[in-house]
């Protein structure tokens, strides 16, 4: 299964919540909870370790409990799933799923102002 960079929600979601800083499967199973998903937590477990056999996240022991972080390779593969995703729904515009976001009406005052600061400082760094 090594190499194989097909993603189920469950994993996407999991993946989306990991980032460079290791993280217990107590913790992300508290976050995915946070976000509406009430998981057990042999299934978040279950999931990580899938993740780690597909090289999308690493784990690491640090006592007696593993902590996992997301592989190098996980932004370019999850941008090919977004530009995957982009080409189909979208025919490749690039500006038109963002709009779609922008439409979402769950998006609050809080999420249109940090995306308008990530939008301004890559501009900045363009120059």
């Amino acid at each position: 299964m090594a190499g194989d960079t097909e993603l189920g929600p469950l994993e996407m979601k999991v993946l989306g919540l990991l980032g460079a800083e290791s993280a217990a499967v107590g913790d992300l199973q508290q976050r995915l909870r946070q976000g509406g998903d009430d998981l057990a937590y042999t299934t978040v477990m279950t999931v990580l370790v899938r993740l780690c056999e597909k090289g999308m996240a690493v784990r690491s022991k640090e006592g007696r409990r593993f902590l996992y972080s997301a592989a190098r390779r996980a932004p370019a593969v999850s941008r090919g799933i977004l530009s995957r995703i982009q080409r189909s729904l979208f025919r490749g515009d690039r500006v038109r799923p963002i709009l779609a976001l922008l439409d979402d009406a769950e998006l609050s005052d809080d999420d249109l102002r940090a995306l308008r600061k990530t939008i301004d400082e890559r501009l900045r760094r363009r120059g």
